[in-house]
């Protein structure tokens, strides 16, 4: 029987290889996008928050405001996403994910989702909870050391 310690040091291992292999499928996808690893991402991130503002997206990313306006410049240009002004303050800008591109980008991820969705169906409905758990706590923490940019400038 492995001790928590090593089981733990798996883990982190099994995590790394995953995000690595995430990191390699997703460049492939932004490749065949025309787009880089990064404009796809932000490119998900306006999906998920439907009040994505500029602001907001340079905060879950990391990037400067220069950076976030240049990865929107790029989106905007091939017609990924649109800048959509609030009607209540119009100081304030949304990102809006237009939808031309959806057909393509499903398409490219399809393979992805049922390969997962097969991984899935192995699990029972209390290890899929205690999975998705373990995703919340993990995703919320990436997004804190983010925002506190705590593993780029610690020290600095």
């Amino acid at each position: 029987m492995s001790s928590r310690a090593e089981v733990v040091a798996q883990l982190s291992d099994l995590m790394r290889r995953s995000s690595t292999y995430a990191l390699f499928i997703h460049q492939a996808i932004a490749e065949r996008l025309g787009l880089g690893m990064t404009d796809l991402k932000c490119l998900d991130a306006a999906h998920q928050e439907p009040q994505l503002t500029p602001s907001r997206l340079a905060e879950i990313s990391g990037l400067s405001t220069s950076a976030t306006t240049a990865v929107l410049d790029r989106l905007e240009k091939r017609g990924f996403v649109t800048r959509v002004r609030d009607e209540q303050d119009r100081r304030r800008v949304f990102i809006a994910a237009t939808g031309r591109h959806e057909a393509e980008v499903s398409a490219l991820f399809e393979p992805l989702g049922t390969a997962a969705a097969a991984i899935l169906e192995h699990y029972d409905d209390d290890q899929l909870a205690l999975i998705t758990g373990f995703f919340e706590r993990l995703n919320a923490m990436n997004e804190e050391l983010i925002s506190s940019k705590a593993l780029i400038w610690k020290n600095r």
